[in-house]
C-alpha cells in the first residue's frame, strides 16, 4: 500500500511510508496518525468548476466553523471529472475539516491530475481495484478519522458537482437537529449536454423535514452520498451494527447502508437544491440488468440483517424486494440481448421458487408487453 499525502499546488509528489490492513465488516483498527502538509494557495472561482457557467457570489470562507466536516471522495477512471469536483470541495463556503482523495488501485495519471489541483488533501492509494466505492469509502473515513477531529464525513463521488453552499446548509441543519444522524439536500441531474442551473444560495430559513423508511424506500434516489452528510458517531455505530458500506455489492452499497440508518436513526432531508448529479453511460447504474442484481443482493442483507433484530415484517418485506429485483434484473437482461440468460432466470424462480410473478414476466416479455425500466426503475 502506498499513501500519498501532498500540497495539491503543483505536480510535485511528497510520498510518505504507511502501512494499511484490510477492513472487516465490522471496524478497521485505524492507521497510525501522519504530518500534514498545507498550502494557503486560494481556489478557482468558476462555479460547479466547469468554464462558461458562470462565477456564484456566495458566503466566501470562513474562519469560525461550527461543523467540522471530512470529505471522502472515492476515485477510480475519473481523470477527466475529479478536478471539476474539486473546484467545487474548494469553493465551499464553509471549509471542511479535512479532504481525501482515495484512488482504486494505482492510477498514475489521476494521481498527478489530484496533487495538481489547489485543493489540499491526502490521497490514499489502494494496493488494487475493489471493484467499486465502498472499500475506498471505508479506508478514507478511518483515515480521516485517525488523524482528525470530525463531526461529519461527507462521501462525495469523484464525478458531481455541489453547490458552493452546501457544507453551509449541511452544517445549519445539523445544528438545527442535533439529533439527525444524516442530512440530506436535494439535486439536478445533469449531462455533459446540459449544464445544471446555478444554485440557490444559503438561507437561514431553509425547510427541512424527518423523513423515514417508508419515504425512502419509494424515494431512494433523492438520498445521494454525494448530497449528504452522516455524523461520524452514527457511522461508527452502524459499523458495529451491520458493517460499513460493502464491497461485495458492486452497485446499492449506498441504499444498503442508508437503509440501516434510516431505519434506526433520525434523518433529516431538505428540497435546496444541493448540486448537480452526474449522469452518463460509463456509470455502473447504466447497466440496469446489473443494478437490479446488487440490488437483489442488499435487499436479501438487509432482510437477515432485519430478521436479526427481531424485526420479522421487514425482514419479510425485503425478501418480497429482492424477489422483484430479481425479476426486474432478468427483465433488463432480456432487453439488453441476453434473452437465454434471462429464460433461464425466470424459469429456475417458477420451479424452485414457486414465483408465478416470473412466470407472468416471462409471458409479457415473450409477448413484447414488457418496456425496459427508466432508470429510476419505473
Amino acid at each position: 500500500m502506498r499513501m500519498l499525502v501532498v500540497p495539491l499546488f503543483g505536480s510535485h509528489f511528497v510520498p510518505m511510508a504507511s502501512t494499511f490492513t484490510p477492513i472487516p465488516k465490522s471496524r478497521k483498527e485505524r492507521p497510525a496518525a501522519a504530518d500534514s502538509i498545507t498550502t494557503s494557495r486560494p481556489p478557482k472561482t468558476t462555479m460547479f468548476g466547469i468554464p462558461g457557467i458562470g462565477h456564484y457570489h456566495g458566503c466566501g470562507m470562513e474562519t469560525n466553523h461550527r461543523t467540522r466536516f471530512g470529505v471522502v471522495i472515492p476515485a477510480f477512471g475519473c481523470a477527466s471529472t475529479i478536478g471539476a469536483t474539486l473546484d467545487a470541495v474548494a469553493l465551499q463556503g464553509h471549509r471542511p475539516s479535512a479532504v481525501i482523495v482515495v484512488i482504486d488501485g494505482p492510477d498514475r495519471e489521476l494521481e498527478e491530475i489530484v496533487a495538481g489541483h489547489s485543493q489540499f488533501t491526502e490521497i490514499l492509494v489502494l494496493p488494487k481495484n475493489t471493484g467499486g466505492p465502498s472499500e475506498p469509502r471505508n479506508a478514507g473515513v478511518d483515515r480521516i478519522q485517525a488523524r482528525h477531529e470530525l463531526d461529519a464525513v461527507w462521501f462525495l463521488d469523484a464525478d458531481d458537482l455541489p453547490a458552493p453552499d452546501f457544507l453551509k446548509v449541511m452544517d445549519d441543519l445539523l445544528q438545527r437537529h442535533s439529533g439527525a444522524a444524516m442530512v440530506v439536500a436535494s439535486h439536478m441531474n445533469w449531462t455533459v449536454s446540459y449544464q445544471p442551473a446555478e444554485p440557490a444560495p444559503f438561507s437561514p430559513t431553509l425547510e427541512s423535514v424527518v423523513f423515514d423508511l417508508d419515504w425512502y424506500l419509494k424515494n431512494t434516489g433523492e438520498v445521494l452520498p454525494s448530497f449528504s452528510v452522516i455524523r461520524t458517531r452514527s457511522i461508527d455505530h452502524l459499523r458495529t451494527d451491520g458493517g460499513g458500506f460493502h464491497s461485495d455489492l458492486r452497485n446499492n452499497q449506498d441504499y444498503e447502508f442508508f437503509v440501516r440508518m434510516i431505519a434506526i436513526l433520525e434523518c433529516v432531508r431538505t428540497p435546496w437544491v444541493g448540486g448537480a448529479y452526474r449522469i452518463h453511460e460509463a456509470s455502473i447504474s447504466a447497466n440496469q440488468a446489473g443494478a437490479w442484481d446488487c440490488r437483489r443482493q442488499a435487499d436479501v442483507r438487509l432482510a437477515n440483517w432485519f430478521e436479526r433484530r427481531g424485526e420479522r415484517r421487514l425482514a419479510a418485506r425485503f425478501l418480497a424486494n429482492a424477489d422483484s429485483a430479481a425479476r426486474r434484473s432478468a427483465k433488463e437482461s432480456w432487453h439488453a440481448g441476453r434473452k437465454a440468460a434471462a429464460a433461464s432466470t425466470l424459469f429456475r424462480r417458477m420451479i424452485f421458487s414457486l414465483d408465478l410473478k416470473s412466470a407472468a414476466v416471462f409471458f409479457r416479455l415473450a409477448i413484447g408487453a414488457e418496456r425496459p425500466s427508466g432508470r429510476d426503475g419505473t
